[in-house]
């Protein structure tokens, strides 16, 4: 959900409610509105909180986005060598224990994000179901690149 999203943005740049009510020109209770889910943002607000974030309007406005950001802090890419990477299929290693993406296909590398294409976390029941050809199905992730501590990239592209 977009609240989820603003919420999670807003914490990763360090701002304060009133810091981005202010840097777009509204409410420090309307942005807490739109973190709580209670209202979204207009679409011109919306585009002003993609460019202060440093994402896309896309990434921001689209459910199917996750967003994965820690909070751990910037730290300095080289995003020339980072961009090689685009189009690549990699397990993408996540900072302090938090796990890996595996099998993601890296979409887009940007200023602080890498966007990827990564398999869904599978359901855990306490009985294990199994089933003959089920495809696993895809979802899209925009990860914090302050998170990601590296890649290994695997063979082929897509």
């Amino acid at each position: 959900m977009i609240s989820d999203k603003l919420l999670a943005l807003r914490k990763r740049s360090g701002m304060s409610q009133q810091e981005v009510a202010s840097a777009i020109g509204v409410t420090r209770q309307t942005i807490s509105n739109w973190e709580l889910g209670q209202g979204s943002p207009a679409l011109d607000k919306a585009a002003e909180l993609a460019r202060l974030y440093g994402v896309t309007l896309d990434d921001l406005a689209n459910d199917e986005v996750d967003v994965v950001t820690f909070g751990k802090g910037e730290r300095a890419r080289d995003l020339h060598v980072l961009k090689g990477l685009v189009g690549k299929i990699a397990t993408v290693e996540l900072a302090d224990g938090e796990g890996a993406l595996e099998h993601a296909l890296i979409l887009d590398v940007g200023a602080g994000w890498i966007r990827l294409e990564c398999d869904a976390p599978k359901a855990v029941f306490p009985t294990p179901i199994f089933r003959e050809k089920e495809p696993v199905r895809r979802v899209l992730k925009l990860v914090d690149m302050a998170d990601v501590v590296g890649f290994a990239i695997e063979e082929g592209e897509h």
